[in-house]
């Protein structure tokens, strides 16, 4: 076995008490597993090109030791203050939560999460003492938690046949593991209502921030970091912009869930002009991305508001039109090519998803594995670049198989169930449903459901958040 294969088995062994069990030990025991698998699945990477920093490290050693001692120092101060202020991680979750960093090594690049996983480290370093006082509280997340820990868990264990390992060890290691860890201590917290507002508020500005950025990178022709954007809108007949993201599908995915968001304030507590005028202001800085993704999601997103409004015939009707029309479209773009003029590359991809399905139709090519099972046999195996999925249920049964797609639709019902259950007092549950459905929405087009920090955000408040009162249409929140 694989250092990586056993790093994550060792990891998702720890991870799934930490989501569902209440025993101390057994949270200790977890906490301690998930530690380690996650260290040998870091040992096991460093192999890979970016151990080529480990150099780099070495040629100023004065240096690098001033840096790892001022980290240590920072991230001891960052773990008292989440000890102290634990509802503190919900709002650094949200402000870390769409900022990637570009980062070269070996001649590689990569755009990742750096202070939202330095978020997560102050977390884990606040739970180990916690746990050692055994003052840990434990999350509450119900079958919810069950659904998560099946689905990381099989994750984890398609990692002893993957197709490609590396890919399989990034996915795990920068993106199911801390996110999965994220979601237990983030519903843990039980925010309350004011605690709630700060987060809105704060995800509303960055919004803000990152409208006013498109509509001046609009005005004046000028695109950030991303070559491909810049390239393409040179050929072209509309200008796209990214904001401050690299991908200009992700920034339109952030606009549409913060609009959602602030949409259901809107409908729910109070439609105050100021809101509604924001809300157009966000409108036009995500409509120049021009991402069709982004689109969807949002008119999914706000469909999904009016269900705790509507009668119950509306909502069965509207669900079984919806999925009635979602299973056509699927079935279109996996076995014919009518709607390439309409999906551009995307009914390529969805055939190339097919064709991993049928070579692994039970266990799946393993967690990371579609772009290279789905070239293998080709006469250019190797170039996985133009062959990721952009479609997360696709992408989840040809890597995971039946029974990953299963673990995968439990979640989706349980969260489901979580925002309905609720429904006559719609706020915030409700909300967070259709910020959530969202989400779901433009995964459907471009694949990165698991790997949003934002869905994991939005499944440990609909899980733990209290029911809150709703007055009537139009009241004063």
């Amino acid at each position: 076995m694989s250092g990586s294969a056993a790093g994550s088995l060792i990891a998702v062994a720890g991870v799934v008490p930490l989501l569902v069990a209440t025993r101390p030990l057994l949270r200790a025991l977890g906490l301690a597993l998930w530690t380690a698998g996650v260290g040998v699945l870091a040992a096991d990477l460093l192999h890979s090109p970016i151990s080529r920093l480990r150099v780099e490290a070495t040629d100023r050693p004065l240096v690098a030791a001033a840096a790892i001692l001022a980290g240590g120092l920072l991230l001891a101060a960052a773990a008292f203050v989440v000890h102290r202020r634990p509802w503190l991680l919900l709002l650094a979750a949200v402000a870390a939560a769409p900022a990637r960093i570009p980062v070269h090594a070996g001649g590689a690049e990569a755009n990742l999460l750096l202070p939202l996983y330095g978020v997560i480290a102050a977390a884990w370093l606040a739970a180990a003492w916690e746990i050692v006082r055994g003052t840990e509280r434990p999350p509450e997340l119900g079958r919810l938690g069950w659904a998560v820990a099946a689905f990381m868990a099989w994750s984890g264990i398609t990692m002893m046949w993957t197709a490609d390992e590396h890919q399989g060890a990034v996915s795990m290691l920068f993106f199911l593991l801390p996110f999965g860890f994220l979601l237990t201590r983030l519903a843990a917290l039980r925010p309350r209502r004011r605690e709630l507002r700060l987060a809105l508020g704060l995800q509303a500005g960055l919004a803000c921030l990152f409208g006013a950025v498109a509509l001046w990178q609009f005005a004046t022709k000028d695109v950030f970091w991303n070559p491909k954007v810049i390239v393409g809108n040179q050929y072209a007949s509309f200008f796209r912009v990214n904001s401050l993201f690299w991908d200009a599908s992700i920034y339109g995915r952030f606009m549409a869930v913060t609009m959602v968001l602030l949409a259901g304030i809107a409908v729910y507590r109070r439609m105050a002009p100021p809101l509604v005028l924001l809300i157009a202001f966000l409108f036009a800085g995500m409509y120049v991305s021009y991402s069709q993704s982004s689109m969807f999601a949002l008119g999914l997103g706000a469909l999904t508001l009016g269900v705790a409004l509507w009668p119950r015939r509306v909502i069965v009707g509207v669900a079984a039109t919806a999925g009635a029309l979602g299973m056509v479209a699927l079935v279109i773009a996996l076995h014919g090519n009518s709607a390439e003029t309409v999906t551009s590359d995307r009914t390529h991809l969805l055939d190339l998803g097919r064709r991993v399905i049928e070579r692994h139709p039970l266990v799946g090519a393993g967690n990371g594995g579609f772009a290279r099972a789905a070239l293998a046999g080709t006469p250019h195996p190797w170039h996985v670049g133009q062959a990721a999925s952009h479609t997360t249920p696709v992408t989840v049964l040809a890597e995971l198989g039946p029974l990953g797609l299963a673990a995968y639709l439990w979640l989706l019902v349980e969260a489901a169930l979580l925002g309905l259950r609720h429904r006559r007092h719609p706020v915030p549950h409700m909300v967070l449903l259709a910020a959530l459905t969202a989400i779901v929405a433009s995964s459907l087009f471009y694949n990165a459901f698991f790997e949003d920090p934002q869905t994991w955000i939005l499944l440990a408040l609909l899980a733990t958040v209290r029911v809150y009162p709703q007055p009537q249409p139009g009241a004063s929140a």
